[in-house]
């Protein structure tokens, strides 16, 4: 029987299988590379970019008017036309050009999972039970995003009207990109508490385990390869994040600025309806992701640090093994699993702060801008 966790995992590898994202899929337990997945990826991917051009340009045409009456839409459209032209080049990159390392990542998350459930390790239930919620809720916010879509095209269909401003395949495409990454990380965070408990439980119990140095070398080596792995992951997803960022800086601004306009505007917001609806849907979500996001970065930026703090409360009799746990402290120490972007961002809490003040001081000049064009 197949459990839930497993089962999640499926349907976001074939999720982004069918957005173009990977080319393999999963056979009795092992990851395989399929032609047919190679050719669907690059049909696809020249599918969502005719699409997206086509919804741009009808956007653009059926928003003139709008464009027009206020110079500050119209700067926010082309931001946003450009942010899903530079999201999409760095999903599709990204797909061509790093599937191969992305799939040894997985196939090695897999190993090392296998590892630890053959030396009966486990992460304790509290971080099962947060990694388990973070999983949960982006299952949720895909499930939301593709109910938005489809009560915006039903509400449109029967009112009679042929809007086409639709920009379900990129922004799932995005979308699928994005909940990658984030799964890896996830399983980087899985695999280092299983590690860690094993470490918990070798020193104090090391009569049970007559190949404990063994055991202790080979928990090294494994820890330096989650250490190297994440280090990979900032690498294969470096312009995805940037983009992932840059997107969550533009959504936060214009969410803020629409909701200023609401509160505080004129009349015209009337005639404004519908662009507004469109901004909920392509904001909201993105934002609610970038919480699960920090979250799980916060996580993987202090697992070194926690590690250290238990290697040092360690302590076995054999002089070899204590030296071996020193040289362990050693190798860990110029190292690190913060997850950055091209080493000049760290994804953390402090990355947060700056991203709302960045988005609060946007937002107070557009009102200003806004509010002096009207005298």
């Amino acid at each position: 029987m197949i459990s839930t966790r497993r089962l999640v995992q499926l349907v976001f590898m074939w999720f982004c299988t069918l957005n173009g994202v990977t080319t393999f899929y999963f056979s009795s337990g092992r990851l395989r590379w399929s032609r047919f997945l190679v050719c669907y990826r690059i049909v696809h991917n020249i599918v969502v970019i005719i699409l997206t051009i086509k919804f741009l340009m009808d956007f653009w045409h059926f928003k003139a008017s709008s464009f027009d009456e206020s110079p500050l839409v119209r700067l926010a459209a082309i931001t946003y036309f450009g942010l899903v032209f530079l999201s999409l080049i760095s999903c599709m990159g990204c797909a061509y050009r790093r599937q191969d390392r992305i799939s040894n990542m997985i196939k090695k998350l897999i190993e090392l999972e296998a590892i630890s459930k053959s030396w009966g390790y486990r992460e304790s239930k509290a971080q099962k039970r947060f990694l388990n919620m973070l999983m949960l809720t982006v299952t949720l916010l895909l499930i939301i995003r593709l109910s938005i879509h489809v009560a915006l095209n039903v509400n449109r269909f029967m009112r009679g009207s042929h809007n086409p401003c639709n920009c379900f395949l990129s922004e799932c495409m995005i979308f699928a990109t994005n909940s990658l990454a984030f799964g890896l990380m996830l399983e980087i965070c899985r695999n280092w508490w299983r590690l860690q408990s094993a470490l918990e439980t070798l020193i104090p119990d090391a009569n049970l385990f007559p190949d404990l140095l063994q055991r202790l070398r080979k928990l090294q080596a494994l820890f330096q390869s989650l250490i190297d792995m994440t280090d990979e992951v900032c690498f294969v997803f470096r312009y995805v994040l940037l983009c992932y960022l840059l997107r969550n800086v533009w959504s936060g601004i214009r969410v803020g600025y629409m909701m200023v306009r609401v509160c505080l505007g004129h009349s015209a917001i009337e005639a404004e309806l519908e662009y507004l609806q469109m901004v909920f849907v392509t904001c909201i979500q993105p934002l609610l992701f970038s919480l699960m996001m920090n979250s799980l970065t916060h996580t993987t930026d202090s697992l070194l640090e926690t590690t250290k703090e238990v290697i040092r409360g360690l302590y076995s009799r054999d002089e070899q093994q204590q030296r071996c746990m020193e040289w362990f402290t050693l190798q860990l120490a110029e190292q690190h699993t913060y997850v950055h972007i091209f080493g000049a961002y760290r994804m953390n809490r402090s990355l947060v702060f700056d991203g709302c003040s960045v988005i609060l001081l946007h937002v107070i000049y557009m009102v200003q801008c806004e509010y002096s064009s009207m005298f």
